[in-house]
């Protein structure tokens, strides 16, 4: 009895194709990943290029100097108290908006129970001047219940 491998021939040749296909593909994977690790050399023509370039330098034209030396940067820090309705400067003496600088920056200390109101209503008032608000420490509000 003769048996025919006709059918083992066709399934062994597309096994050898898939194969071949699989090898092409894995070296074409090992290809792409050598070739993403290894550096890439810089051309001379490129390197002369980086190397003759100047340097920036950044410099100040005359118009941003003139803005500058008008706006003058705050020196000093005022500090201003609100207490019983009245503003009262460090020497706890009373004082009025118009006597302050407007030019320095300026600290608002007010007791820990002024309401939101009257404290946006104190932002208001000071609206040209550079503010902060805060809350007075207990020396201060001692300093000003033994004056009053």
């Amino acid at each position: 009895m003769r048996t025919t491998n006709s059918q083992d021939q066709s399934t062994q040749a597309m096994t050898e194709v898939a194969l071949a296909l699989s090898m092409a593909f894995f070296s074409l994977l090992l290809l792409a990943l050598v070739s993403i690790g290894v550096p890439q050399p810089i051309d001379n023509t490129e390197q002369e290029m980086h190397t003759t370039v100047p340097a920036f330098v950044l410099t100040e034209s005359t118009q941003t100097k003139q803005s500058t030396e008008g706006k003058k940067q705050p020196t000093k820090i005022q500090y201003v108290f609100y207490y019983a309705a009245n503003l009262y400067d460090q020497n706890l003496m009373q004082t009025q908006i118009s006597k302050l600088n407007t030019m320095q920056k300026l600290v608002l200390a007010m007791p820990m129970d002024t309401d939101v109101i009257q404290a946006l209503s104190l932002q208001k008032k000071f609206k040209d001047f550079d503010l902060s608000l805060t809350i007075m420490d207990n020396e201060w509000l001692a300093a000003f219940e033994s004056k009053m």
